[in-house]
């Protein structure tokens, strides 16, 4: 069972309501938004306000210079995508921008097993066949040194448009626009590869179609998925990219998402405005399994199709693939599981190596076994001669550091500090566990590496009312950064349960608490009907829940949606 840990420990007796609920005046606090200035742009983002300037960029100004002489010369310009969520719309939304400026544009997105990550000669190859003197690689390139001065060579201009870590020796390409670039003077780091490559559609419509600015905003839907699907930290500028981008999500242009939402049974419109967590379970997964289980360019043609019965036609095969993704991730996740509660219960880093991984999926299954074991776990193919795969880090630890510490040991990698992809030869696979799980071990000294479940506050049943529930509502879009709150009630009686949903899936329950109040509380259990099947009526819980609203022949009221439960008293 997970450690329960408190944020706030420490809330007013007080629920009297001010301008915002004294629970939110503290969580806001907690949060680092403790005056007006701050928490005006993160409970209200403001597009025109708050996105900043795209020529704050240093090389901003090169980048669309260099654009503009490819759009007087009618040069034909090629785009080089990372084949993951976050690569295929950041091509999608380079593309629809160059095509906005009439420029003719090729698109190369590699192939995952056999090309890897980042630009290689293949895609130098395809380049130089179609003539072309300059190419952008987007969510990659910055540790493809050897590519891109070879396409230098071959007299084809590269912009690297990424927000990945920087190497000390930066490759040799035209322009660079990475937040994360040292001496950038750009406001905001955080930005995913789709969000950077939004702020070059900017700038190139600022500078060249000025009178059409309004129509970037229908890019927003393919931004805001790319920067979910990326786990971006949901603040400053990417609060406001998302926010905005699930309001042009319910009533999306295109009709690729609208054929694969109504082939996955996804819910979306004007009526029913999707969460962050629909693109993070819904919509980034079926996109990211096209490179998974197939070919990123399936993900990419489905966004760019405007033909309804070509669209249907490939979200049927987009969708065919994600079921095939789910049940071959369910079964290496379950080995992958097993190999970290054995081999590695007393250690603080997972490393599970086979050949039979499909590659297609390590990154998937790194993701969830770090995030269950709440230790950084990395996971690999194993090929005849090298093996290669990906990491996943927990915050305690930045990961590309730490393999930096033992690049002499690869064949190459990269990444940032919670997610990365290496190739490593399979002579140096012990080698590389042993020094890197050292450097873990010893950046982990005091840091205990079991489950824990982090609660933002202890409520009183006073303090939920209908404007606290408004209040968490303005925290909203949740996600990496800016988790939805969690809260917890104590000494709480189950006055009725009940097991509902397909095979008592899930649990219904009737809480009241044992001291001080006679209101009652409805909750619902997602998925914990087995968890909790021996609960009867009478016991006394202590009960983590987040704030949601049930409609029930036409009356709304709250309903805590469980978390997490124990037996009150027990630690």
């Amino acid at each position: 069972m997970a450690e329960w840990k408190y944020r706030i420990t420490a809330l007013p007796d007080s629920a009297s309501e001010g301008k915002y609920h004294p629970v939110t005046e503290a969580l806001l606090v907690a949060r680092g938004y403790s005056d007006e200035e701050a928490r005006e742009p993160f409970l209200f983002p403001n597009f025109e306000r708050d996105m900043h300037d795209p020529f704050l960029f240093k090389q901003m100004e090169r980048v669309v210079e260099r654009i503009g002489l490819a759009q007087k010369d009618g040069e034909r310009v090629g785009v080089f995508g990372d084949y993951d969520a976050d690569g295929v719309t950041s091509s999608v939304i380079m593309r629809e921008a160059l095509t906005a400026l009439g420029i003719p544009v090729s698109v190369y997105i590699p192939e995952k097993l056999s090309e890897g990550h980042g630009l290689n000669m293949k895609a130098i190859d395809f380049f130089e066949a179609a003539g072309i003197r300059l190419a952008l690689t987007l969510d990659c390139g910055m540790t493809n040194h050897s590519e891109i001065s070879e396409a230098k060579r071959r007299g084809i201009a590269i912009i690297i448009v990424d927000h990945h870590h920087t190497p000390e020796v930066l490759p040799e390409a035209f322009a660079i626009i990475n937040p994360k670039l040292p001496g950038e003077t750009y406001p905001f780091r955080e930005l995913c590869g789709a969000g950077t490559s939004f702020k070059v559609a900017q700038a190139l419509y600022q500078r060249y179609l000025p009178e059409q600015t309004d129509q970037l905003k229908w890019i927003l839907d393919v931004a805001a998925i790319g920067t979910v699907a990326d786990v971006m930290p949901l603040v400053g500028e990417n609060r406001v990219i998302v926010k905005y981008g699930l309001v042009v999500l319910s009533k999306t242009r295109r009709v690729g998402l609208q054929e694969m939402f109504s082939v996955g049974g996804i819910k979306i419109d004007e009526q029913m405005k999707p969460d962050a967590r629909t693109i993070g379970f819904r919509i980034a997964p079926r996109i990211n399994a096209a490179s998974r289980m197939a070919h990123a360019m399936l993900a990419h043609n489905l966004l760019m199709e405007q033909d309804q019965v070509q669209a249907r036609v490939l979200a049927l095969e987009l969708d065919a693939h994600n079921v095939a993704r789910q049940k071959v991730s369910a079964a290496i996740a379950d080995e992958v599981r097993a190999i970290a509660a054995t081999e590695y219960a007393d250690k603080k880093f997972i490393f599970a190596v086979s050949e039979h991984f499909p590659f297609g999926i390590v990154g998937l299954i790194a993701g969830r076994i770090a995030n269950e074991f709440r230790k950084p776990t990395c996971v690999l193919t194993r090929g005849a001669e090298t093996s290669q795969g990906s990491f996943r880090s927990i915050p305690e630890i930045n990961i590309i550091e730490t393999i930096e510490a033992c690049g002499d040991l690869l064949v190459k990698f990269g990444g940032h500090s919670q997610a990365a992809g290496m190739t490593i030869h399979n002579d140096n696979l012990d080698a590389f566990y042993e020094r890197f799980n050292a450097l873990v071990a010893e950046r982990l000294t005091d840091v205990v590496t079991e489950p824990e479940l982090w609660i933002d506050a202890r409520l009183k049943p006073e303090h939920i009312t209908p404007q606290l529930y408004r209040d968490m509502m303005l925290f909203a879009p949740f996600g990496e950064g800016n988790p939805e709150p969690v809260f917890a009630l104590e000494n709480m009686r189950v006055e009725e349960a009940r097991f509902v949903g397909n095979g008592s899936k899930h649990l219904k329950l009737r809480l009241m608490p044992v001291e001080g109040g006679t209101r009652s509380f409805d909750a619902i259990g997602f998925s914990l009907g087995e968890a909790f099947a021996g609960l009867v009526r009478g016991a006394i819980l202590d009960v983590v829940f987040q704030l949601s609203e049930n409609t029930w022949n036409g009356s709304t009221a709250i309903q805590l949606k469980v978390v997490d439960m124990r037996s009150h008293g027990d630690q």
